[in-house]
């Protein structure tokens, strides 16, 4: 007999045969219980939900960089998520100087300090849009991408994304990595919203989405990290089109054929004529968009509600009053915690925009070029207070956190409460 038949006769001998069957179940459950837990829900995170961003700043009012004193600003909010932009694009974005080392996203964060500084900053919750500095875009504009550039794209967003699990593990903080309004690279940048998308840059596109959800997805399971997460999330930006007049876009014609762990919903298109419309009819119409986007979801292990809104809000040039505003944002906010959003993101801290007739700020703010707070940063203000004061308490008599629809309905509760929801307080 061979060596391996001796040892499993002098194991027997050891053991009655009942033992050594008891045995081999044993290890059998625990090897099916490993497999089970390797393939379960990844860990949804938490967010307080409402909150801000900080991308394409045009004024400042401190001695810090543009991107650490707005991050400080959401920071003051008591907001826990952190919204900012990682791209070539960031001399713009930031008022930072050009460096031509910089080569990558890596290389970006690594080389101007306000990025790691900023999501250094005690946020449970960092979203970033990122675009790899290799990428031409060539499969969004073409349908087509060479190899050697996917491979770089694909690198690029792996590095990045192990960079991320390493530095910050342990930290408890979510990552998300996505996109910006992604049915206008779909349009080739053609800003009509009635143009549809040719089959070629559907085609391509969806190529795009699914390289960048692989590297992202093979960094967390190939880097060793505990206590961090690393989410992926596609932004869109026409519903309305589509849900109502079945017209190509992102939700129907590529969200069924891709992976995503979340999906944006830069909101405009419905969020703001459901504002005009109001009451009973405005909450109606933004559930339907929201449900539409839901139905069209790819399959994901994270559990939970998984559309957020990305980018909703009401510029003074259009809205003329500063109190419409903060009445609209108000509406918007409480429907979206109702139907269960983990992240309602206003566009923005500081205002991005300038109307090229008048040289002035369109007004998509919370805080004007004079430094004056809105009324719509007060309600934000006095609802993240409201928020920060609930999980403290709820974390003192539970030991945890709440799970994201528990305290989803418990705040959507607060916004008419809120004494900003009909006048505006003083600090």
């Amino acid at each position: 007999m061979g060596r391996g038949c001796i040892y499993i006769t002098s194991l027997m001998d050891m053991f009655p045969i009942e033992v050594m069957m008891k045995k081999t179940i044993f290890l059998f459950s625990m090897t099916v219980l490993l497999l089970v837990s390797l393939s379960a829900e990844r860990k949804a995170p938490f967010s307080l939900s409402v909150g801000t961003q900080s991308i394409g700043v045009r004024y400042q009012f401190t001695e810090d960089t543009a991107l650490v004193e707005s991050a400080k600003g959401i920071a003051a909010l008591g907001a826990d998520a952190l919204k900012i932009a990682l791209t070539s694009k960031y001399v713009d974005d930031y008022l930072m100087e050009a460096d031509s080392e910089i080569q990558s996203v890596l290389d970006l964060v690594q080389k101007k300090p306000s990025f790691l500084q900023v999501m250094d900053m005690p946020f449970r919750n960092v979203m970033l849009w990122v675009y790899p500095f290799c990428d031409s875009k060539a499969a969004l504009s073409g349908g087509e991408m060479s190899d050697a550039e996917a491979s770089a794209i694909y690198q690029e967003m792996y590095e990045f994304t192990a960079y991320l699990l390493k530095r910050y593990s342990g930290s408890g903080k979510s990552f998300f990595l996505g996109n910006w309004e992604g049915d206008w690279h779909l349009q080739r940048e053609q800003y009509d919203y009635n143009l549809d998308p040719e089959p070629e840059a559907i085609a391509g596109a969806i190529k795009w989405f699914r390289l960048r959800e692989r590297a992202i997805a093979d960094a967390r399971r190939e880097v060793p990290h505990e206590g961090v997460e690393v989410y992926y999330y596609i932004e869109l930006n026409h519903v309305a089109k589509s849900m109502d007049h079945n017209k190509p876009s992102i939700v129907n014609q590529i969200l069924p054929h891709i992976r995503t762990d979340y999906v944006s919903w830069s909101s405009y298109d419905v969020t703001k004529p459901a504002a005009l419309l109001g009451g009973e009819k405005g909450r109606e119409r933004v559930f339907q968009a929201l449900d539409y986007i839901e139905a069209h979801l790819p399959e994901s292990d994270v559990p939970g509600k998984r559309v957020l809104i990305g980018e909703y809000g009401f510029e003074l040039a259009s809205f003329k009053d500063a109190e419409t505003q903060r009445k609209y944002t108000a509406a918007i906010m409480k429907w979206c915690l109702e139907w269960g959003c983990p992240f309602v993101l206003y566009w923005e801290l500081y205002c991005n925009e300038i109307e090229p007739a008048t040289g002035e700020h369109r007004g998509y703010w919370l805080i004007d070029d004079n430094g004056d707070k809105q009324p719509v940063w007060y309600l934000h203000k006095e609802f993240l207070a409201k928020a920060n004061a609930f999980i403290g308490q709820y974390q003192k008599e539970h030991g945890v956190l709440p799970d994201q629809a528990t305290y989803n309905r418990t705040a959507a509760t607060w916004i008419e409460e809120c004494s900003t929801y009909d006048i505006r307080i003083e600090d």
